[in-house]
């Protein structure tokens, strides 16, 4: 079936462009702080295509040109094409939007079989998707979905109307305002709402104005004036996603944390992974690296993450970090190595390869002697919002640059590449990591060695765990001395709660990551959340939550980061993760963590995985074979199709 064509990863890149440029603060619009690119303007499609018979092909086009069939150029339109062989291109030529070409017509049809080109002289793949298989759609405009959504509530108050909607929502409203110009505050909270000085995102309407606002990020919005003066409706904007994870158990709150969890994270998946909905409304890869793996828990959608990884990148040169976040950019190199384990898509690897090479090289040119990553004007290495040591060389960072090394020599050779000359480089900035940063008097890594403060955080030692800088006598050193040192800094972000807790997961400490869970997402909850925020201090009261950056309303309200509960409870209380490359194995190792029962789904690439535990008994089912329950001490393989039970003694 035909599909828009377009130079691949270019319908990326102009998405990208449209949506960094967004942003509203304070009345105006707040473009992204990094380089946006944009698409080529000028592009040829060609194929040679072999028809088994006569056809008749439309060519249309998004933009100016002309086709060439056979050597003969021609306008676009429809033309009969006997059996056998023709060459055919389409030149394009859109100044100011995205150049797209569309053949329907048998074995001519637009698709990933044709080849674009830039007119560099280089050729490859088109890029295309499924949303856009009609002469009619146009590539342009993302796809997205609408439902009218009424506000629950309107309470006159302060000189206007405040309306509730419910919930945390994304809406664009079409508005009429009557003989009184109305100001509109847009609230993630009632207090946003109310104090039109301090509202992040505001409108105002003329008198006798129609109009369709943006679709904004509220749950309240106030307008002033009286309820006659001013009409609307508002729809719901989403991107379709089917809800292919589950999960439920007999803790009523971690079910409405999941569910919130959830909603939170289907909200932030538009055109790619976002941070917030309201603020930034940007793509940020620390925030997207999450967001792959709750995704594949939940929606297990492959084309949001291609899409985001591509957008993230952009085109070449590439002369400044993903985001200006030296980490970031680390996280790029080891989302595409992720996504290969996930679901042995090579040719994805394959279309980034050299993008991968020229950024990696880039990270390389700004290391010391000792291979470390070190900060340079312009760069911001972030890790979180915490105190940590990054002087001269952070720690994190040369751990987080070794791995992204080693999935550097991986992906080589899917690429036809030598990586050798990157796991040497790893192995020895491991050795180098080890020397410079290793403390055995405190029993765990310190950030940085240059200052002499010999500062030991959580978030230095969660990656030494999660990327293999901890092993034997190490893990146990830092499991004593840092996670279970209440002495040590503790975390405040869920993104990095996300780290935090996967590593207690890890070490099998499921009743301890329940009871965080339902103390740190079910205090938002008891504060009146709908959606998980960007942080979350205990400490604080009543407005206090909602400051952040120096705005007294500038903490996002609905943050993808905080969707880490869907991950852990589906990978390590399901228990359900792939035993080698792209699920050709797995197993379902489930664990109550203190639940009376539990059941849920999880997708995978070959089909969704069932499990239910209740007492001493599990039970597994899958589509496909090559599975394995194990349960109380015990294993058994999981059949195609059929559910199997284990019974603890």
């Amino acid at each position: 079936m035909a599909k828009w064509i377009w130079y691949p990863f270019d319908y990326e890149v102009y998405h990208s462009l449209k949506l960094h440029a967004r942003r509203e603060e304070y009345g105006y619009r707040r473009p992204c702080c990094w380089r946006q690119d944009d698409c080529w303007h000028d592009v040829v499609f060609r194929k040679t295509a072999v028809l088994a018979g006569e056809r008749k092909v439309r060519f249309c086009a998004n933009g100016e040109g002309h086709l060439v069939i056979d050597g003969q150029r021609l306008p676009y339109g429809e033309y009969v094409l006997g059996p056998g062989k023709h060459e055919l291109e389409a030149l394009v030529c859109k100044l100011d939007g995205l150049p797209c070409a569309y053949a329907d017509g048998g074995e001519a049809s637009t698709d990933e079989s044709w080849e674009a080109t830039c007119l560099d002289g280089r050729w490859h793949p088109a890029g295309c998707s499924d949303f856009y298989r009609e002469p009619e759609d146009n590539p342009e405009v993302f796809p997205f979905a609408y439902e009218p959504i009424p506000p629950v509530s309107a309470e006159e108050i302060n000189g206007g109307v405040l309306y509730d909607f419910g919930k945390e929502t994304f809406a664009r409203i079409a508005a009429k305002c009557g003989g009184v110009p109305a100001a509109l505050s847009y609230g993630e909270s009632r207090e946003e709402a109310l104090d039109h000085a301090n509202s992040i995102v505001r409108d105002r309407m003329e008198a006798g104005e129609e109009r369709l606002l943006p679709p904004r990020a509220l749950r309240w919005l106030f307008v002033t004036g009286p309820r006659e003066n001013f009409s609307f409706s508002a729809e719901y904007e989403y991107l379709p996603l089917e809800y292919r994870g589950a999960f439920r158990c007999s803790d009523e709150k971690l079910n409405r944390i999941w569910d919130t969890c959830a909603y939170t994270f289907h909200l932030n998946s538009r055109e790619f992974f976002l941070d917030g909905i309201k603020r930034d409304r940007w793509v940020w890869s620390g925030d997207a690296y999450q967001s792959y793996l709750v995704n594949n828990y939940l929606f297990r959608d492959g084309g949001l993450t291609r899409r985001t990884i591509a957008a993230l990148r952009g085109k070449e040169p590439f002369t400044r970090h993903i985001n200006t976040i030296l980490d970031y950019s680390l996280y790029w190199v080891l989302s595409i190595g992720e996504y290969y384990a996930d679901t042995g898509d090579a040719g994805f690897v394959r279309s980034l390869w050299e993008k991968m090479v020229s950024l990696m090289e880039f990270c390389l040119s700004r290391t010391d002697k000792d291979g470390f990553a070190t900060e340079h004007p312009g760069d911001w290495v972030f890790i979180d919002w915490a105190p940590l040591d990054k002087e001269y060389a952070a720690c994190a960072e040369q751990m987080l640059l070794a791995a992204a090394l080693e999935t550097m020599a991986d992906c080589a050779q899917l690429a036809g590449a030598d990586g050798q000359g990157y796991r040497q480089k790893a192995a020895a900035l491991r050795e180098k990591i080890a020397e410079k940063f290793w403390d055995e008097e405190k029993g765990a890594y310190i950030d940085s060695f240059a200052s002499g403060k010999r500062l030991v955080t959580r978030h230095t030692n969660l990656f030494a765990l999660r990327y293999g800088f901890a092993e034997g006598k190490k893990r146990e050193k830092i499991l004593r001395n840092v996670l279970q040192n209440d002495a040590v800094e503790p975390i405040t972000t869920p993104y990095f709660k996300f780290y935090e807790l996967e590593a207690w997961c890890e070490m099998g400490e499921l009743d301890f990551v329940r009871r965080e869970i339902l103390s740190y997402w079910g205090g938002m909850l008891d504060l009146g959340a709908t959606s998980v925020w960007e942080t979350f201090d205990p400490r604080e009261s009543g407005a206090e939550h909602y400051a952040m950056y120096g705005d007294k309303f500038g903490k996002s309200l609905c943050h993808a980061w905080g969707a880490s509960p869907v991950y852990l409870l589906g990978k390590y209380f399901l228990g359900v993760k792939p035993a080698s490359g792209a699920w050709e194995t797995f197993t379902v190792e489930p664990g109550l963590g203190g639940l009376e029962w539990m059941e849920g789904t999880v997708p995978t690439p070959r089909g969704d995985v069932k499990v239910r535990c209740r007492g001493k008994i599990a039970e597994a089912a899958a589509p496909f074979p090559s599975g394995t329950l194990v349960w109380g001490g015990k294993s058994v393989p999981i059949p195609a199709g059929e559910t199997v039970f284990l019974e603890a003694e």
